[in-house]
């Protein structure tokens, strides 16, 4: 589980991952993971963007991928700017 939530933040990091597939289709191993986690691994943003992001959106610091309902998904997806890929 681990090994596969530190090959996510990298590939977030690179750009090999996109954001919005994994908010939208996590796999196995990263359901559990935190959206604070893998949003601080996105390059650009620090601690006080996420916390403001997940504040706007309204979004618990505590929140899993798997537990996000479709209209938090929907807000983070907007906050973020993401496009469909």
């Amino acid at each position: 589980m681990r090994f596969a939530r530190a090959a996510a933040k990298r590939k977030l990091k690179s750009g090999e991952l996109d954001i919005y597939d994994l908010l939208m289709d996590p796999s196995e191993e990263l359901k559990g993971a935190k959206v604070e986690e893998m949003l601080l691994a996105l390059r650009g943003m620090g601690r006080v963007k996420v916390s403001r992001l997940l504040r706007e959106a309204r979004i618990s610091r505590s929140k899993t991928l798997v537990g996000l309902t479709h209209g938090q998904r929907d807000r983070l997806i907007r906050a973020l700017g993401c496009r469909e890929s």
